[in-house]
């Protein structure tokens, strides 16, 4: 998982140029470390991409909140995709100027949406009938007309963990085909809603583009019915995102340049064979751009050889879970390689552990390393938080 950006330089492991341990004596750890000249690359890649498209990537703050991370989408004029008002306010801090934002989220409360309508988002992602009407309430103490998307949820399997899967009929994210209809029919009527766009999101970590064009078929035909039901002309379509990153060897994901180009020619080719002009496309980016692009670094505090007794040898570090919950939460694998390469002890398998009391506390098993007391460790591949 070493790439140019990380890299070592003798027995020392750098980012962009900088000793890891450098920064560690600057900070301690547990530590987050994240290139900045990859983010940027990334950032580049997408917006040659889009080049000459009527395409903006909202950049999604849940995958890594940090303000650095914030500025920088914003100077490359990425929106946003925030789901609180937390985030939001984030957003509106990272740097001065406006933001084109879009709120998603099953769970906003009347004080959040007063807070986006207050500060001129682009869109509200609406996710259910009751949301939609709240939103209609809050918009009329302002006096304002909300700009709404409604979310449709296209029954889609993204192939991907279940915990993160979101465009499945058992899901609780938007709405069914036919709930949407209702919906949009619902808004024509509601007179502090405008109807801005369609929403869609099926999941994360999701590593072919098969699904994404299923539910942009899917979505498409919705558009389809909604014109000959309700007349209503739709000024942008929001495709979301969930595109994977490799975490290990056997995951190879479509690139952030084939995701755009294919998924958005699917709309761009539907709507010219009808003689229409395209809608404005909107995509939701966080791990694709983040993902590998940050690391973590841990100290080790204690090396406790079990295996006489149980067959494990403990790796005991002072970051946990509550840092790096992938694991424990999804399994999930990330490579581990020492800050400092250690030539003073003989390598073995070590089941890396946090120091918080519970057995879920674990950040990677069965990992052969060569370590001693005090040695600093990095994961990597953590810029993405989930």
């Amino acid at each position: 998982m070493l790439g140019k950006n990380f890299y070592y330089q003798e027995d020392d492991l750098l980012c962009d140029g900088i000793k890891i341990e450098n920064i560690v004596q600057k900070y301690s750890t547990p530590v987050f470390i994240y290139s900045e000249l990859h983010i940027k690359e990334n950032l580049n890649r997408i917006n040659k991409a889009i080049n000459g498209k009527q395409i903006t990537v909202c950049y999604a703050v849940k995958a890594n909140p940090a303000l650095s991370i914030l500025k920088l989408a914003g100077t490359e004029n990425l929106g946003f995709d925030v789901v609180s008002e937390g985030e939001m306010r984030r957003v509106l801090a990272s740097s001065p100027g406006p933001k084109k934002i879009v709120f998603s989220g099953v769970g906003k409360t009347d004080e959040e949406i007063r807070f986006a309508l207050q500060n001129e988002v682009f869109s509200l992602n609406v996710e259910s009938l009751p949301e939609l009407n709240r939103v209609n309430m809050v918009a009329s103490g302002l006096n304002v007309r909300a700009p709404v998307s409604i979310r449709i949820n296209p029954d889609v399997n993204p192939d991907t963990h279940p915990y993160i899967a979101t465009g499945l009929r058992e899901n609780k994210f938007g709405l069914s085909m036919e709930d949407g209809m209702n919906a949009y029919k619902t808004a024509q009527s509601l007179p502090f809603i405008d109807i801005k766009g369609i929403d869609c999101h099926i999941g994360s970590q999701i590593l072919s583009l098969e699904p994404f064009e299923q539910a942009t078929e899917k979505v498409l035909n919705f558009i389809d019915q909604l014109m000959k039901e309700t007349g209503i002309v739709l000024s942008h379509i929001n495709l979301g995102g969930g595109l994977g990153i490799s975490y290990s060897d056997n995951e190879n994901p479509p690139s952030l340049e084939n995701f755009l180009n294919v998924t958005s020619d699917v709309v761009i080719n539907w709507y010219r064979k009808r003689g229409l002009n395209p809608p404005h496309l909107v995509f939701e980016l966080g791990r694709s751009i983040v993902g590998n692009s940050g690391i973590l670094v841990a100290k080790v505090l204690y090396l406790k050889n079990t295996m006489e007794s149980n067959g494990k040898n403990f790796a005991v570090v002072d970051a946990a879970m509550n840092d790096l919950i992938r694991p424990t939460l999804y399994n999930a694998h990330h490579e581990v390689v020492p800050v400092t390469m250690n030539k003073k002890t003989c390598s073995n398998k070590w089941e890396i552990v946090g120091p918080i009391c519970e057995s879920g506390d674990w950040l990677a098993k069965n990992r052969e390393l060569s370590l001693s007391e005090g040695d600093l460790i990095c994961f990597f591949l953590c810029g993405s938080l989930l």
